[in-house]
C-alpha cells in the first residue's frame, strides 16, 4: 500500500468539559477531564493508522514527559516516527481545550512543533514515491507548507491540505494552491480562503476550484460533508451517534479520507467511510483517545446500512 506522510504539530491535549465558560477571577469545575496526545498531524496520522494505513509522521516534540508519552503511543499503534525529532530545549507543545455544550474553545502553547525546518522535511520526504500521499495542515508555518507541497508535487505524489487552524485570510496561501490536489476545509475555512462570506458551500467550493485545486471536500458538522470537482458533486449526511465530544471529529475524518484515497476507493465510498469515522470520534471524549479502529467503522456502516 502507498504510504501517507503527515507533516505538522504534535500537541499534548488537556480537554476540560465545563458547565460554564471561564470568566475573569472565577473558577469553573470540570465535569470531565481527558489527557491525550493530540495536534492535528498526530491525530490525523493516528486516525489513518488505526484504520489500516501505512503512515509516517514528521514533526517535533520536546525532551520531556509529554513528548515521551506521545512517542510511546505512536509506536504502540504502528505509526512510523523515524522523522519525529526530539528537541533538546523546546517544550512539547500543549493545548488546553475547554468544551461547553459540545462547543470547544482552544488555548494553544506551541513550542517544539514550530522547530521543524526545510532540512527536516527534505530528509523525511527524500524517498517519497509517486503513489504516496502527503497530508499537511496549518499548524506549521505557511512557508513550510509551501515547501513540502512543492517537494511532493515534484515527486509525483498526491497532496492533501487540511487548512486548519486558519483564522485570518493569508495572501501567501494563494501562491501554492495550484499545488493542492485535495483540500479539506470546514465552511469557515473555505470562506477565508475563498474571500467570500457566502453560507452556500456550492459557491465557496467553486471559488476554490477556480483557484487551481482539483478537489474540495467540505466538512459541514452535523450536516455531513460534500465533495466537489469540476464536473461532480457528492453529498454525504452525518451518521446518527450519541455525541459527547466533537474535538477529534475533523481529524478522524481527514485521516480516514486519506486512507480511502491511497486505497483508491470511489468518492462515494470514501465520504461514507470518513463520515462514519468522524461520527464515532464524537462518541468518545478526548482527541487521539477518541479515534476509532477499522472494526468500529465497519460495524457502524453495517448497523446503519450506509
Amino acid at each position: 500500500m502507498p504510504r501517507i506522510h503527515v507533516i505538522g504539530a504534535l500537541v499534548y491535549d488537556l480537554v476540560f468539559n465545563v458547565p460554564d465558560w471561564i470568566e475573569p477571577n472565577r473558577a469553573v469545575h470540570a465535569s470531565q477531564v481527558t489527557l491525550s496526545p493530540g495536534g492535528k498531524a498526530l491525530n490525523q496520522a493516528a486516525a489513518a493508522r488505526l484504520l489500516g494505513a501505512d503512515v509516517a509522521l514528521i514533526g517535533c516534540v520536546g525532551d520531556d514527559l509529554f513528548g515521551a508519552q506521545m512517542l510511546h503511543e505512536l509506536r504502540n499503534i504502528g505509526v512510523n516516527i523515524d522523522h519525529v525529532m526530539t528537541h533538546g530545549s523546546a517544550r512539547t507543545s500543549l493545548a488546553s481545550i475547554v468544551v461547553k455544550d459540545l462547543v470547544p474553545g482552544f488555548i494553544g502553547a506551541p513550542d517544539a512543533s514550530r522547530k521543524i525546518g526545510e532540512g527536516d522535511i527534505d530528509r523525511a520526504l527524500r524517498h517519497l514515491q509517486k503513489d504516496d500521499l502527503l497530508l499537511i495542515d496549518f499548524e506549521i508555518p505557511q512557508e513550510l507548507v509551501h515547501y513540502a507541497l512543492t517537494l511532493a508535487k515534484n515527486a509525483g505524489a498526491t497532496t492533501v491540505v487540511n487548512p486548519a487552524p486558519f483564522f485570518t485570510r493569508d495572501a501567501f496561501v494563494f501562491e501554492y494552491l495550484h499545488l493542492v490536489d485535495v483540500i479539506i476545509p470546514n465552511k469557515f475555512e473555505a470562506q477565508l480562503i475563498a474571500g467570500d462570506d457566502s453560507d452556500d458551500p456550492d459557491v465557496l467550493a467553486r471559488r476554490l476550484l477556480n483557484m487551481g485545486i482539483r478537489r474540495v471536500v467540505m466538512t459541514l458538522g452535523e450536516d455531513g460533508c460534500v465533495l466537489y470537482e469540476r464536473e461532480r458533486k457528492l453529498e454525504q449526511s452525518a451518521f446518527a451517534v450519541a455525541v459527547v465530544d466533537t474535538t477529534g471529529a475533523s481529524d478522524a475524518f481527514v485521516g480516514a479520507y486519506a486512507l480511502a484515497m491511497v486505497k483508491g476507493w470511489s468518492g462515494k465510498r470514501a465520504l461514507k467511510f470518513a463520515t462514519a469515522a468522524a461520527g464515532l470520534a464524537c462518541s468518545k471524549h478526548g482527541t487521539m483517545s477518541s479515534l476509532p479502529r477499522l472494526s468500529d467503522v465497519n460495524s457502524l456502516l453495517r448497523a446503519q446500512g450506509k
